[in-house]
């Protein structure tokens, strides 16, 4: 029996890969809970990386509901504005875009131009949600500071916008596969791909959460003080400048 209760106890290997598999479940099932609402959305995709972000830079167990709820009223009103902004300018370049393509002669020409515009509405808003979700500024301030991690690495683009595009690709592909495809999703499939992501952005972030100073600098573990926002901010401002940005 003592062989048993040590193959199950939390500190095993598989009590680790039990508890981290039943975390990604229970923040995924909660990102789709708090996204019903639709306009929501937003919000709920920040509560899940804020979750995310904090187990990762832990490493131990945590409580995905209390956290989850946390970040998502703490962010709520800035989540909310850019995911309106983006579901606004993203139907309206659409709209365009169908437009343009319709039409004859030069107007095709436009198709290119918005194009360019919606690939960078759609980079900028997924680098701005897990912003959101680790610094603490104004809403002009995060989609700057998209633009500037999305530049300062491009190669990290790729996996950060591969996380989401290869698997709705995937599943969009293999329609007759859907039953398994969704299946998946609700389990664990945005959790999953919010976590690489989250991977891949926090060693990104590292050097301005370090320069908020202390805990403080990490809003999963805590509400960034002013004072370390403002620092945080100066740094990436800095760094924009060396960048020629």
């Amino acid at each position: 029996m003592s062989g048993i209760a040590q193959l199950f106890d939390n500190d095993s290997p598989l009590g680790r890969a039990v508890t981290k598999a039943g975390t990604y479940i229970a923040v995924n099932l909660l990102f789709i809970i708090g996204s019903l609402g639709i306009v929501t959305i937003g919000a709920s995709l920040s509560a899940m990386y804020y979750t995310l972000m904090k187990y990762q830079r832990g490493g131990k167990e945590i409580n995905p509901f209390r956290l989850f709820v946390k970040g998502f009223c703490e962010n709520f009103i800035k989540a909310t504005a850019v995911w309106v902004g983006v579901l606004c300018l993203i139907s309206v370049l659409l709209l365009e875009m169908f437009w343009c393509s319709q039409a004859a002669g030069v107007m095709h020409l436009f198709l290119y131009g918005l194009g360019t515009v919606l690939l960078t509405a759609a980079v900028t808003a997924v680098y701005t949600f897990p912003g959101i979700a680790a610094f603490d500024a104004p809403v002009g301030r995060q989609l700057l500071n998209s633009l500037f991690f999305a530049g300062k690495s491009p190669v990290t683009v790729l996996p950060v916008v591969g996380a989401w595009l290869l698997p709705f690709y995937i599943t969009y592909s293999f329609m007759e596969w859907m039953p398994l495809w969704a299946f998946l999703w609700c389990c664990f499939g945005f959790a999953a791909a919010a976590n690489v992501q989250a991977h891949f952005l926090l060693r990104l972030y590292a050097p301005y959460l370090a320069a908020a100073g202390g805990a403080e600098a990490d809003k999963t573990e805590s509400r960034q003080s002013l004072a370390g926002a403002q620092r945080t901010q100066r740094q990436i401002l800095k760094d924009m400048k060396r960048l020629g940005m």
